[in-house]
């Protein structure tokens, strides 16, 4: 009996690794493809710097990635390469981030400092009526923060009036980043929010395809 609870908890203790080291992975790899997403022409060593891996380990997950289909090199001047997601890229990195808010034990940490930091911003904006587009467990932490800032919040839809409100914050879990391009030419850039755990690029995708 002793033998078999022994084989039962070592059997726990591998589960439990190895969904730590595939969150661990999955984040690794979604903080890759946003900075290569923001910034195509990063150099492996400043991408192994700012993620915190060995560059030979930054190798090996961009040529996964090159490999899977999610990105494309392309040779720049001073014998460099730039990276660019394709569109299977943009998929599965919508694919990770869902993955991350549901899995990862950080995430209600991170997206509740995230909140507070955005929610201090509209007060120092004199912003207090705050539209929320994406329902879910990230529209439910934004409202348990704003209790503390006396701020007026509203869950709205895509096709929603946002001329009455002061701000519009993302908090949509499943596509962030389709719900960013939406909004983005019909919001004023510095009233549409969003928040660092949704891993959302601000940057012009289209300009940065026809760039390559």
């Amino acid at each position: 009996m002793n033998a078999m609870k022994k084989e039962q908890k070592l059997e726990k203790e591998m589960a439990a690794f190895q969904k730590n080291k595939e969150n661990t992975e999955n984040k690794v790899m979604l903080r890759l493809m946003s900075h290569i997403e923001a910034n195509p022409s990063v150099s492996q060593r400043a991408l192994a710097s700012e993620l915190g891996i060995a560059l030979g380990l930054m190798n090996n997950y961009i040529k996964r990635c090159i490999k899977k289909g999610w990105l494309r090199a392309s040779q720049v001047p001073a014998k460099r390469f730039a990276y660019y997601l394709t569109p299977e890229g943009f998929r599965e990195k919508s694919r990770m981030v869902a993955h991350y808010v549901s899995n990862s034990l950080s995430f209600f940490r991170d997206a509740r400092s995230q909140c507070q930091s955005v929610f201090e911003q509209c007060k120092n904006h004199g912003w207090e009526k705050i539209a929320l587009v994406g329902d879910g467990d990230l529209s439910e932490i934004a409202r348990l923060v704003a209790h503390g800032f006396s701020l007026q919040l509203s869950l709205e839809a895509l096709s929603g009036d946002f001329n009455k409100y002061d701000a519009v914050l993302i908090t949509d879990i499943m596509d962030p980043q389709d719900t960013y391009d939406c909004l983005k030419d019909v919001i004023d850039d510095q009233r549409l929010l969003t928040l660092n755990v949704l891993h959302i690029s601000r940057a012009e995708i289209g300009a940065m395809e026809k760039a390559s």
